[in-house]
């Protein structure tokens, strides 16, 4: 239990770290709002929510609506609000305004306007000029196109009074009103803001993919275990259909999709989700459950999809909301059942029926919400998510009680079996020696016994992540032998290999313990050493340099000396911002270069 409450405390912080509203001690009144210099801050995100003018049945420009403002008295209404209370319908097209009051200082500054989520056609106006703009607005069925698309709309004001402009028309959906609140800030409060919340959103989206495919994957291993591939399917519904309502970056990926093919593939989903959730229940706890469920199921929401495709969102969408109670006797069934697992002391029944019951809550908000019901958020995502992991651990638990069973039986098989025993153990230590001689092989040089280049590549970028995150210097030395074809034509390969092996002894000696020396190719070697600054690097590079001269290696194939030497170039990652391992290589690449360009036996940083 103590592991649940820690799932469902992280749910929660997570789910209340990315909901937050940010709000402002002014209020919209009578459609105008003063802000000071304490409310648009920095990082101040506004939700323009109060009582904004409103014309009914009108699509106003900026001249027209502060004609009518000076002339004539002008009806306000509540946004976000309902159009059934305003109108008497959710159906037709109407004109939102507001008057923004900034802070002289501001003039000039860039600001933003966030749409959020909209189910109507949009069109978002600022002193007249069109910012964003999702869908058509029109005055008929035929004139107007709706659309889903979230919109980051930018401006610089010219004074300190700002007059925004919101037309909206719906003649298709059956939430089509101006349904959700407008963010107002700074630019990069508003586009930090929904940064912020897209990245928990993203996290869980992320999660319950892998753990859905990762599921999908065992079933095909294992074709007998169709509880992986309903709970893969229902995770992989579930996200896909998250993403038509939650990210706005990744709505907006859909926007040249039409609104109408958006709306059926998110109800078709949603249908998914319901059959692969009842057959997924079935499979694990089938004397419970029984097949008869299934097959209710499947006749109610089998020709619901069809109608999905087959007749326009204007039929489907409100039959969707017609048959949703159902899905309110299906949640008591579930109930039922997992109640009856639990007394039946079936495993996880508790812990499952703890997750369905906060996803079955999570469910009824959604549906709530989006009958305009309540004023809160789509959480089905959250309560999804802590299903999924809770789910995913309970089919964890299920599989290592299933392994420490077959682990008794083999320790049966062992007892009744000793000469098995033995071989097993044999087996294992050559396994282990393999291991051993493969790790030589694949990280190892075998000249030199030093790491391989492998190594080095596999190495550099952890160290290259870990001192970009822990912000201390990351030293790279490339090191190449001068002329070291030569020095193999004039004495011979072993006599190269030996210099080679001389001259990883010396940098050995040097190096410190914090340093990994690895062959890079046939005569030049890398040296990764973690938290050393550009100073102490051109030390120490410059003592490798001289300590191979100073040896003496005889090189009579050289006209410039009679001595073997070497070429260094280096860099640190607090000399320059490398934005990629590969860029910090090829600086270092760059200083060997410049090395051998300017007579070699020298040591060079980029």
């Amino acid at each position: 239990m103590r592991k649940i409450s820690a799932l469902l405390l992280f749910v929660i912080i997570l789910s209340g770290c990315t909901l937050v509203d940010f709000e402002t001690n002014s209020q919209i009144k009578y459609g105008l709002l003063v802000l000071n210099h304490t409310d648009i801050a920095e990082n101040s995100v506004i939700p323009l929510r109060g009582e904004w003018l409103f014309f009914t049945h009108e699509l106003l420009s900026t001249k027209e609506i502060e004609k009518r403002v000076k002339t004539s008295n002008v009806d306000k209404a509540y946004l976000p609000s309902s159009w059934n209370d305003l109108l008497g319908s959710v159906k037709g097209y109407a004109t939102y305004a507001l008057y923004l009051q900034i802070p002289k200082e501001q003039i000039g500054h860039t600001f933003a306007l966030s749409t959020r989520f909209q189910s109507s056609a949009y069109t978002l106006f600022v002193d007249g000029i069109p910012i964003s703009s999702s869908g058509s607005v029109g005055t008929s069925k035929d004139t107007s196109a709706p659309s889903t698309t979230p919109r980051i709309g930018y401006f610089v004001p010219n004074a300190e009074k700002i007059l925004v402009v919101l037309h909206v028309s719906n003649f298709e959906d059956i939430v089509g009103e101006a349904s959700e609140e407008i963010l107002f800030g700074q630019a990069n409060a508003i586009v930090n803001y929904h940064s912020d919340r897209q990245a928990a959103l993203l996290f869980m989206n992320g999660s319950v993919i892998i753990i859905g495919i990762y599921h999908i994957i065992i079933f095909l291993y294992r074709k007998t275990e169709r509880l992986f591939l309903y709970f893969g399917l229902l995770s992989l519904f579930i996200v896909m259909r998250s993403l038509f309502v939650g990210p706005m970056l990744l709505q907006m990926q859909f926007s040249h999709l039409t609104w109408f093919l958006l709306k059926r593939i998110e109800y078709s989903l949603i249908y998914g989700s319901v059959l692969t959730y009842i057959a997924f229940i079935s499979r694990l706890f089938p004397r419970e459950a029984g097949k008869k469920t299934v097959y209710i199921v499947m006749a109610i929401v089998m020709p619901l999809l069809f109608l999905t495709w087959v007749t326009p969102p204007s039929f489907f969408k409100p039959l969707f909301f017609d048959v949703f109670p159902l899905a309110f006797i299906l949640m008591i069934c579930i109930t039922i059942i997992l109640v009856k697992a639990c007394v039946n002391k079936r495993p996880t029944a508790l812990m499952n029926l703890i997750a369905n019951l906060l996803f079955f809550t999570t469910i009824v908000n959604d549906y709530l919400f989006a009958k305009g019901l309540i004023d809160t958020l789509m959480l089905s995502i959250y309560g999804f998510f802590f299903y999924v992991i809770l789910q995913a651990f309970n089919l964890s638990r299920n599989y290592a009680r299933n392994f420490y069973e077959s682990e008794l039986l083999s320790k049966k098989l062992m007892i009744l079996n000793t000469s098995l025993d033995k071989k097993i153990h044999e087996r294992t230590y050559e396994l282990q020696v393999k291991n051993e001689q493969l790790k030589e092989l694949t990280e190892l040089d075998g000249l030199t016994g030093i790491n391989n280049r492998r190594y080095f590549e596999d190495r550099l970028p952890i160290c290259f992540r870990e001192s970009y995150k822990d912000k201390w210097p990351l030293t790279i030395l490339m090191i190449d032998i001068d002329e070291f074809k030569k020095y193999n034509d004039t004495y011979g390969h072993l006599k190269g290999d030996d210099l080679i092996c001389h001259t990883v002894n010396i940098m050995k000696d040097i190096v410190p313990d914090r340093g990994v020396i690895s062959r890079y190719g046939g005569e030049e070697f890398a040296i990764v050493i973690r938290k050393m600054d550009e100073v102490e690097a051109r030390l120490l590079a410059e003592k490798i340099r001289s300590s191979v001269e100073n040896a003496k290696f005889e090189h009579k194939g050289r006209s410039d000396t009679q001595f073997a030497t070497i070429s260094i170039g280096g860099t640190t990652t607090f000399m320059h911002s490398f934005e990629s391992v590969s860029d910090f290589v090829e600086a270092a690449d760059q200083a060997l270069y410049q090395s051998k360009n300017n007579g070699r036996n020298q040591t060079n940083f980029l």
